[in-house]
């Protein structure tokens, strides 16, 4: 009886031992979440900065493409109704152009100053001022220019008698007959144009 108590104790120090050896290997094995728990948070913090930086960069280009878009319908609508007074202050001309020319024709007067015709330049003399002048094609504009200069010439000659009346007033309805064929056409054909475009983006403008 007495030997087996040895052998009792001894099963107890092993049991012992053996559960504090599972102890420290639990505790071995727990992991510490803190660092991931730490990382986790800077790392969605740098998400959200580049997404507020995302976000800010779009809005900026939205906001500038609306601007673009708001100046370039705006210089439009500007150029639209510069182009349609400088077409009826041109149309307006030739036609009194081609009855001057025809009353020189027709009657020949003898005191032909007395009929110096009423040319318009209220549109073409102040659109050297305006910003939008220049956006009118070149072509167009350097038309217009030769036709003014060319007709004030020789209507000067035919008041000087440099040309006869019938002879200046062929010059004339040349003139005439190549600006409504040129410039004038292409001038309404381009504020036209402008027109459709501005009418559909939405913008109010008079009509044609």
């Amino acid at each position: 009886m007495q030997s087996e108590l040895p052998d009792q104790d001894e099963t107890l120090n092993q049991s012992e031992t053996l559960q504090k050896n599972n102890k420290k290997q639990r505790q071995a094995i727990r992991f510490d979440n803190s660092d991931l728990i730490k990382s986790g948070f800077w790392v969605g913090q740098i998400f959200l900065v580049i997404a507020t930086v995302a976000g800010v960069y779009l809005a900026a280009q939205e906001g500038l493409s609306q601007a673009l878009l708001f100046e370039n319908l705006n210089s439009k609508e500007k150029n639209f109704y510069l182009q349609h007074a400088l077409a009826d202050e041109l149309g307006d001309n030739v036609i009194t152009l081609d009855g001057y020319a025809k009353l020189l024709k027709d009657k020949s007067p003898y005191d032909i100053k007395a009929h110096h015709p009423m040319i318009d330049s209220f549109v073409w003399d102040n659109m050297k001022y305006s910003s939008n002048a220049l956006e009118t094609p070149s072509q167009i504009l350097s038309a217009i220019r030769r036709y003014n200069s060319e007709t004030a010439l020789i209507i000067k000659k035919i008041e000087n008698r440099q040309f006869g009346a019938k002879y200046g007033a062929g010059l004339l309805a040349v003139l005439n007959q190549k600006t409504k064929d040129g410039a004038l056409k292409e001038l309404i054909n381009n504020y036209t144009k402008l027109h459709h475009e501005l009418t559909e983006a939405g913008i109010d403008v008079s009509p044609l």
